[in-house]
């Protein structure tokens, strides 16, 4: 598999994406997601949803709004450094233990992938 996500095909991109969840674990992602953009794995954990709108739950005066994430958009930015963007998630971010174990746990799912 490349590692260029960009250029990987769908199938690729599920597989990196089941690989994360079956080495990591569906907390550990979820804790990923959720800080990555607010999104959530849905109940079969298998596709990313979110909720965009206030609280999570209104989206364009409707209640109960969901959309559907990107996995491809998720690995792009799993595997960049955007995961730890000090702007984003803070100055010490690449200091914080959980948070770099987290990331490099799901990255090396995705290496393992292949």
């Amino acid at each position: 598999m490349k590692h260029d996500v960009a250029s990987m095909s769908n199938t690729d991109i599920g597989k990196a994406f089941k690989a994360i969840a079956k080495a990591i674990g569906r907390d550990d992602l979820g804790e990923i997601l959720f800080n990555w953009n607010e999104s959530q794995l849905n109940e079969e954990g298998n596709k990313i949803i979110g909720y965009p709108g206030r609280d999570g739950v209104y989206s364009r005066g409707k209640e109960g709004g969901k959309v559907n994430v990107s996995k491809r958009e998720f690995l792009d930015w799993l595997l960049s450094d955007s995961s730890f963007d000090e702007k984003v998630y803070g100055a010490n971010i690449k200091n914080d233990a959980h948070w770099t174990g987290l990331i490099q746990r799901a990255r090396v799912a995705v290496f393992n992938n292949e």
